[in-house]
């Protein structure tokens, strides 16, 4: 069933990028992005609602999704949709194959674990199944005992259903994520008796990628330090796209990095270069203050005491006929300076 929605709220949408998946229910709840360092692997981050932000369903759907029949749940669904951004959206009944589909929930660290250093992320996963799906709970909000209700619930007959938001992008099919918007308690308990799941696939059609700013923005203010700076600088074919002198949460974000990181890699490099290249006062203004910052880079020392700072330098390889980065270590503020001369302002 397609359900068109012109004066939606605005409150749940889906956003990427062509790299990152951000969930937006009110603010920033979940993010989802590739490894991109030599692994298929994939990681997320979750951070969920308040009890006086979290979306409360009406009660006619809440007990359609208990024990209603198909028209009573397609009914609440369509009142649902109003909270969505404006769209074209597909709604379906449908089954979610146990032995074909993982689900994944965060496990937030302590907050002593991600002072000490370590670079630990909250969730990752390899998409090796079918059907991948993220939860919007954190696991410490399963109650075992609502869980042990839908399972007693599901034996004696009945078949609660969960809602599946999926954003769907024609450009990039396989990187669409799934959602799960409500019944995280009903998929454990259909889990824990090993059977497929019924549930409401809601699903937004995308023809164009959102902005890497908006992504970056959402994800900044959910993740952990280390994940925030493991997607920025891995987001090699957006971060070009965002335009740093007028961001200056963004402008920060890179300044941090520049200071602490022990690796620059080669998206916040060409970033460099572009400003460099652009003829601009101003960019050549912000750029020569990153430079500043990048000169204070905490792994760089005067008499090589630390273990220096990672960066990248091109070189052109003949069968190729083209210059690829290759990875360099400098090891002091001197070495730094010959390289921000021989790669940066080239």
């Amino acid at each position: 069933m397609e359900i068109h929605i012109t004066h939606g709220q605005g409150i749940i949408k889906a956003l990427y990028d062509g790299f990152a998946s951000c969930l937006i229910i009110r603010r920033p709840v979940a993010v989802n992005w590739p490894d991109s360092r030599g692994s298929v692997g994939e990681y997320y981050a979750v951070s969920e609602l308040s009890e006086n932000d979290k979306i409360t369903l009406s009660d006619d759907l809440n007990r359609a999704l208990t024990d209603g029949n198909e028209a009573e749940i397609l009914s609440g669904i369509e009142d649902f949709l109003q909270l969505f951004e404006n769209g074209s959206y597909q709604v379906n009944l449908g089954q979610i194959l146990f032995e074909h589909s993982n689900f994944y929930m965060s496990r937030p660290l302590p907050a002593d674990e991600h002072s000490d250093g370590s670079k630990k992320f909250s969730g990752w996963f390899y998409p090796f199944e079918d059907f991948n799906y993220l939860y919007t709970l954190e696991s410490k909000s399963i109650d075992p005992k609502r869980v042990d209700y839908y399972t007693d619930l599901i034996k004696k007959g009945s078949r609660p259903t969960p809602v599946i938001f999926y954003s769907l992008y024609h450009q990039d099919p396989m990187m669409s994520s799934a959602f799960v918007l409500d019944g995280h308690h009903k998929i454990e308990a259909y889990t824990r008796l090993e059977m497929d799941i019924p549930a409401v696939f809601i699903a937004k059609d995308h023809n164009d990628y959102n902005s890497a700013s908006e992504i970056m923005h959402g994800a900044h203010e959910l993740l952990h330090d280390i994940e925030f700076e493991h997607l920025f600088q891995n987001n090699d074919d957006n971060l070009p796209h965002i335009n740093f002198l007028k961001d200056e949460v963004l402008t920060n974000a890179l300044d941090k990095m520049l200071k602490e990181s022990e690796r620059i890699d080669t998206s916040i490099i060409e970033v460099l270069i572009r400003h460099h290249k652009s003829g601009s006062s101003d960019e050549r203004r912000w750029l020569n203050k990153r430079l500043e910052f990048l000169r204070e880079n905490i792994h760089l020392s005067f008499f090589n005491f630390r273990k220096g700072l990672n960066v990248y330098i091109p070189q052109s390889v003949k069968e190729y006929k083209t210059n690829t980065w290759f990875l360099k270590t400098l090891r002091n503020t001197m070495e730094l300076n010959t390289w921000i001369n021989e790669t940066v302002l080239r």
